[in-house]
C-alpha cells in the first residue's frame, strides 16, 4: 500500500528502477487509487507499464523524480500526483504516455521532454502547476487543460505532426491565457 491504495512497487527515498526494456504488469493495483509504481523520488527508466489504475503515482516527495524512456499504455492515469514538495520537480523524457495525465500544484516544476502523448481511452493532460513541454508530440484531438495555478509553455512541440504556434495553440490548450510561451 502507498497510503492511497494498492501499489505493486513502492520507490521510497530515491534510487533507480531500471526495467531494462521489460513490461511491468501490476496485478492487484486496479482500484481507484491503485498504482503500478508509487514514487517519492528517484529515477524510473527503460520500462513498459501496461496495467493498474495509475501507471506512476506520486503522493509525496523526498527528491526530484526522473522518468526516462518509459511507455505507459494500459492504465487510466499515466503519471499522476496528489502530493509532492515545492523543492522538487518531476522530469519526464523520451516517454510515450497514453491516457489521462494529471499532476497537482505540489512540485517545483514538471517538464516533459521528447515525449509522445497518445490515446488510451483518454487523450488528456490536466496540469495544476507550472508545466513545460519541450519537443513533444500530441496526437490528434489531444487536450491540455491547465487549471488552478497552472501555466504551460511549449518549445518545439507538434500536434499530430504539425508545429504548434501562437496561431494554432487553441487546438490543443483549453485556456490559452494560461500559455506562457509557444516557440
Amino acid at each position: 500500500s502507498n497510503a492511497y491504495g494498492a501499489t505493486a512497487l513502492n520507490q521510497l527515498n530515491g534510487g533507480t528502477i531500471d526495467g531494462n526494456g521489460f513490461t511491468f504488469k501490476a496485478t492487484g493495483a486496479g482500484g481507484t487509487w491503485g498504482s503500478a509504481i508509487n514514487t517519492t523520488g528517484g529515477t524510473i527508466k527503460n520500462l513498459i507499464i501496461n496495467s493498474a489504475m495509475r501507471g506512476i503515482f506520486m503522493g509525496g516527495a523526498t527528491a526530484d523524480v526522473y522518468i526516462d524512456n518509459v511507455i505507459i499504455d494500459g492504465t487510466i492515469y499515466t503519471f499522476n500526483s496528489d502530493g509532492g514538495n515545492k523543492n522538487y520537480g518531476v522530469y519526464l523524457s523520451n516517454c510515450t504516455i497514453k491516457g489521462w495525465t494529471s499532476h497537482s500544484d505540489v512540485h517545483k516544476e514538471v517538464v516533459y521532454t521528447n515525449c509522445v502523448f497518445g490515446e488510451r481511452g483518454y487523450k488528456f493532460c490536466r496540469p495544476y502547476a507550472t508545466t513545460t513541454f519541450v519537443d513533444c508530440d500530441f496526437c490528434e484531438g489531444y487536450t491540455v487543460d491547465p487549471v488552478s495555478a497552472a501555466v504551460v509553455s511549449f518549445d518545439g512541440c507538434t500536434l499530430n505532426g504539425v508545429a504548434l504556434t501562437a496561431e494554432n495553440i487553441a487546438t490543443l490548450v483549453t485556456n490559452t491565457a494560461k500559455v506562457v510561451s509557444v516557440k
